[in-house]
């Protein structure tokens, strides 16, 4: 390796290790299962869209620094309307928008349909000096050994470019866990052998919380230092979920989730 190489990969590192360290207290919003047309008879689908209009209405008002999207942004991937609905409400937010895929942004198409379509299945950026990095859980769910493993070399890349900031955030759709490690397994959390293997990933690469929908209610736990934070949806709920968002706090004394039900939602069809 010539100098001048060495030096452009030490400027290169001084550079990531500056913007992680330069913490800024900042605000932020997780919106999860839009899912434009679950549970929804009414007519082209204005019940789900009343809802996440509702929701970006009350998230501009929050001003928010970035808005991370949990997956599944609708019910139907092979849906052109449910998914133009969606894109035209996420064209509303006024801040950068990020997302995951939920298991039904594939249902009835494919992976690399929906990376043609929204550009990308994962995500890595610092934002006040916090790592936010989303990775697709459908890999891991549904055993795609190729893709998860892949998948995983690059979130270790990114976990590890990620160790000088403040706050590392996970993003992704399916809960590792929802209230305990030892619940069962089931459509809604990962296996137990899965779970185990991210956490212990997670832990050693010091990742804060791990924010995941999917369950369309609720949930907050911490296990071994990290806190995992399901958020009730944008869209219809199930169980004793209400439609809304978490609103995330990131200060000089810690991270605040407020899971934030949506002002004035008509929950009526």
């Amino acid at each position: 390796m010539t100098s001048n190489m060495k030096s452009y990969l030490l400027g290169i590192a001084i550079l990531l290790a500056t913007a992680c360290n330069s913490f800024t207290p900042f605000t932020f919003v997780q919106m999860s299962d839009p899912q434009i047309g679950f549970n929804d008879d009414s007519p082209g689908y204005v019940h789900s869209d009343s809802l996440m209009k509702a929701a970006v209405d009350a998230v501009n008002a929050i001003k928010p620094a970035c808005v991370i999207v949990t997956g599944d942004l609708v019910n139907d991937a092979t849906d052109s309307l449910q998914n133009a609905m969606y894109q035209s409400r996420l064209s509303e937010v006024d801040a950068p928008v990020y997302a995951t895929p939920g298991n039904h942004d594939y249902m009835g198409t494919t992976r690399e349909a929906y990376i043609a379509l929204r550009g990308y299945d994962r995500f890595s950026f610092q934002e006040g000096g916090c790592a936010f990095i989303g990775i697709d859980s459908n890999c891991i769910k549904d055993c795609m050994a190729d893709v998860e493993a892949e998948q995983k070399e690059w979130l270790v890349k990114e976990l590890s470019a990620a160790k000088a900031c403040r706050y590392i955030f996970v993003f992704l759709h399916c809960p590792v866990i929802r209230e305990s490690i030892d619940e069962p397994e089931d459509y809604f959390n990962f296996s137990k052998e899965k779970r185990r293997e991210y956490i212990d990933l997670f832990k050693t690469y010091g990742v804060n919380i791990v924010f995941a929908g999917h369950t369309h209610q609720d949930y907050d736990c911490t296990f071994e230092g990290i806190r995992f934070v399901a958020a009730g949806p944008v869209g219809n709920a199930l169980g004793h979920g209400t439609p809304g968002y978490n609103v995330v706090r990131v200060g000089e004394k810690g991270v605040e989730v407020t899971y934030t039900p949506t002002p004035g939602v008509d929950l009526e069809q």
